[in-house]
C-alpha cells in the first residue's frame, strides 16, 4: 500500500480526520495520546509513508487549500500567503494560489475550478462582490472569507476591523492638529476599503470638520495609481489638506516616492499615513506611519479556521475580528501652517 493512499483515505479506514492524521504524521499538538499511539501503529501498520506532492494532484485527494487573492505582488497579500501556507503546510494540506487581479469573472472561474478539482477547501482574501454570494452558495467545501465581508455571507471569517483603521489613521493626523485630511480609496466594490473610508469620514464627523468630496482620489491599491495622485495633489496643493491618508501601503508609498521628487516635504509640507505595515513601511528611507493589519496573526487565524471546518464541518461559524495597530513613524508630524 505504500504511497498509494491518499491522506483521506487513510484518515478514512482510521475512523478520523485527515487533520488529524496529518497531525499525528507531523508530530503536531492537538490529539490525545492514546489516539495519537493509535493512529501511528495504525500508520505502521499499512506502512504508509506520504509523499505531499503525489498524494495533492491524486484525484480526489482533499489536502490542497485554494487560495484566492487579488494581486500576489502586493507584499501583504503575499506574507498572508507565507504565514498561511506556512500552518496550513504543518497540518499536512499545500496551498494553490490564484492570483484574481480583482476580476469577480476570474474569481468565480476559479471557485468552479476548485470544486471541480474537490480541494480541501477554499480561502478568498480578496472577495468583494455580490456576484460572488450565488457561486458561494453552492460550495460544498469550506471557505474562509479574510479580510473581506460579504452582505449574506453567513460563514467563518477573519478580518480587521477596518472601520477602526480608517479611523485611527485620520484621527492620528486630526490630533498632530492638520484640520482637513484628504484621502486615496481602493476598488469600489472592496468592503475593506469602503469601511477604512467610512472611518475617515466618522472621525472628520466627530471632529467637526467638513467632508469635502475634492479631498479624495480614487486608487487602485498599486504603488502606481499612488505615485500619479501624488502630480495631481502637487497640481493643487494650496487648496489641498496638509495630510494624506491612504487606503493601503503601496498607494502611500508611491505617494510619498513622487511628491518627494516635485520638492515636497514630507512629513512637515504634507503628512501621510498607510495601512497594512507592509515590511516596504519599515525601510529608512520610507519610514512609514501606518496602521498594522497584523497579517501574521490574521493569518494563522485563517489556517486555523480553516482546519476546524475540514474536521468539524457542522460547528457554528465563526467570525475573528482583529484590532488595528497605529504605527507611527517618519511620515506624519504635527501642522505647520505656511
Amino acid at each position: 500500500m505504500q504511497n498509494k493512499l491518499t491522506i483521506a483515505e487513510v484518515a478514512k479506514k482510521a475512523g478520523v480526520s485527515p487533520a488529524t492524521i496529518s497531525r499525528v504524521l507531523n508530530d503536531r499538538p492537538g490529539v490525545g495520546p492514546e489516539l495519537r499511539e493509535k493512529i501511528a501503529n495504525f500508520i505502521n501498520e499499512i506502512d504508509y509513508k506520504p509523499n505531499t506532492l503525489a498524494r495533492s494532484f491524486t484525484v480526489g485527494s482533499i489536502n490542497i487549500i485554494a487560495l484566492i487573492l487579488g494581486d500576489m505582488r502586493n507584499p501583504f497579500y503575499a506574507d498572508l500567503t507565507f504565514h498561511m501556507q506556512k500552518t496550513l503546510n504543518e497540518a499536512g494540506y499545500m496551498i494553490m494560489t490564484f492570483n484574481s487581479e480583482y476580476n469577480v469573472e476570474k474569481e468565480i472561474e476559479f471557485i468552479e475550478l476548485s470544486c471541480q478539482f474537490n480541494f480541501a477547501g477554499l480561502v478568498l482574501i480578496t472577495a468583494q462582490s455580490e456576484e460572488l454570494q450565488s457561486t458561494l452558495s453552492q460550495v460544498e467545501m469550506p471557505v474562509i472569507l479574510v479580510n473581506r465581508t460579504l452582505p449574506d455571507y453567513a460563514g467563518d471569517m477573519v478580518c480587521m476591523d477596518n472601520f477602526q483603521a480608517g479611523y485611527l489613521a485620520t484621527k492620528h493626523l486630526i490630533e498632530l492638529g492638520h484640520q482637513s485630511v484628504a484621502f486615496i480609496t481602493g476598488h469600489d466594490t472592496s468592503s475593506a476599503g469602503k469601511q477604512r473610508f467610512e472611518g475617515y469620514q466618522q472621525v472628520l464627523l466627530n471632529y467637526n470638520l467638513a467632508f469635502d468630496p475634492n479631498n479624495v482620489f480614487k486608487g487602485d491599491l498599486t504603488l502606481e495609481s499612488g505615485y500619479e495622485i501624488a502630480s495631481q495633489y502637487c497640481d493643487r496643493i494650496q487648496e489641498l489638506p496638509s495630510a494624506i491618508v491612504a487606503t493601503n501601503d503601496l498607494m502611500a508609498i508611491g505617494f510619498i516616492s513622487r511628491i518627494k521628487e516635485l520638492g515636497v516635504d514630507v512629513p512637515h509640507r504634507v503628512s501621510v499615513v498607510g495601512v497594512d505595515n507592509i515590511f516596504l513601511s519599515k525601510l529608512p528611507d520610507i519610514n512609514l506611519t501606518t496602521i498594522d493589519q497584523q497579517s501574521q496573526q490574521m493569518a494563522e487565524h485563517a489556517a486555523s479556521l480553516m482546519l476546524r471546518r475540514i474536521e468539524e464541518p457542522e460547528a457554528a461559524p465563526k467570525r475573528i475580528i482583529i484590532d488595528p495597530k497605529l504605527i507611527i513613524r517618519g511620515t506624519t508630524a504635527p501642522y505647520m501652517p505656511d
